[in-house]
């Protein structure tokens, strides 16, 4: 055998050997039950990476997670909503504070966080690359919350978030909540019951919005969606619902909001897609469904959305879009020019005419203020 070839077998062996270690240093921690573990703190501090912990039914309280390929998982038989954590938050933050890379967290309930900042979170995500799938978050006053990390993506999936609301006054309560990663994916999931905070807010480069429900009719939510740095988007397929009660009177998807603030709050231009969706709106007044205030602007494409107006009025969109192949209800407007030529007809005259035009302008820019 020449010396070439032994020293390609030798590395061929290395990498089985090594491969196959790494296979077999992979455990399943079982917690609660029967298993070898009484709470997620002790599995969590003996796991590593690419290890898999199982809960069995039951309430648990919070815990921090370092490992690296990390799963934290409902029993295969567990009736969805009985693996449930609850109580304290881990250091003020959430109840699962996930600060390892590429974990996926699939089939648990997360309740009543609560943190002294008004942030308490059912998820903290610390590290790089987060999956949460089949997941349920209550009552809790932030259900996701990631941090700002360098090529992050953010993956929900077929999960559930209900009542989100923060108990401090200076705070709003979001659903799920992006800060600086590189995606967020949103698919098959019910948004319902917030409190003055958005649905989903996003600061990712790139963010995904597809096949949802997001319900604010018995809420009092601000926006449905919030991207305020702008970036790329595709918003499609939702069903959409502004509710009778919002906490913010005018808009249901807000994008580009704080980028006048310039610097780090202007995201990279991206194609804006929003398509498909089916709009209802249940609030008084007039809604705008896509304000667009990008600076500088970036161009939004509308199509093939239904709006339906069961209540008040609905401006498709504002700032620079294109709307294409919309359907509308009555009182339905594919912009504000549109809704200012409606309120100057007949019998609107006079004053009426004037103050009619006047709103048309200013509709879509009237809102409450939204905390960061």
């Amino acid at each position: 055998m020449t010396r070439s070839a032994d020293m390609t077998l030798r590395l061929a062996l290395a990498a089985a050997l090594s491969t196959g270690s790494a296979g077999a240093s992979a455990a399943t921690l079982a917690v609660g039950g029967n298993g070898a573990y009484a709470t997620l703190a002790e599995a969590a501090r003996d796991t590593e990476a690419g290890d898999t912990i199982v809960l069995a039914p039951g309430l648990y309280e919070g815990a921090r997670f370092h490992a690296d390929n990390l799963t934290i998982r409902a029993a295969a038989d567990a009736v969805p909503g009985s693996v449930v954590v609850g109580g304290d938050t881990v250091a003020g933050k959430g109840l699962f504070v996930i600060a390892g890379d590429d974990v996926t967290i699939t089939g648990i309930t997360f309740e009543g966080a609560r943190a002294p900042d008004g942030n308490g979170a059912g998820i903290r995500a610390e590290g790089r690359n987060l999956t949460v799938a089949d997941a349920r978050f209550s009552g809790n006053e932030m259900g996701i919350l990631a941090n700002s990390v360098d090529g992050s993506v953010l993956t929900v999936r077929r999960s559930r978030f209900t009542g989100t609301a923060s108990r401090a006054a200076d705070h709003v309560g979001h659903a799920i909540y992006a800060n600086g990663i590189a995606r967020l994916m949103v698919t098959g999931s019910t948004f319902e019951r917030g409190t003055r905070g958005h649905y989903i807010k996003s600061r990712a480069l790139d963010t995904r919005i597809t096949g949802n429900r997001i319900d604010d009719t018995n809420g009092s939510a601000s926006y449905l969606i919030d991207l305020p740095e702008g970036g790329g988007a595709t918003i499609s397929d939702n069903l959409l619902v502004k509710g009778p009660d919002p906490d913010n009177c005018c808009t249901a998807i807000a994008y580009g909001f704080e980028m006048r603030k310039g610097g780090s709050y202007v995201n990279p231009q991206g194609p804006v897609r929003v398509s498909g969706n089916r709009f209802v709106n249940r609030a008084p007044g007039t809604v705008t469904f896509f304000a667009n205030r990008s600076a500088p602007a970036n161009a939004a494409i509308l199509a093939d959305n239904e709006m339906v107006a069961e209540q008040g009025r609905i401006v498709a969109a504002s700032g620079n879009a294109t709307v294409n192949g919309k359907t509308g209800a009555a009182r339905y407007f594919s912009n504000a020019a549109a809704f200012a030529e409606e309120a100057l007809k007949p019998p609107m005259s006079g004053i009426f005419a004037l103050l009619g035009f006047g709103l048309a302008g200013i509709i879509v820019g009237r809102r409450k203020p939204a905390t960061r």
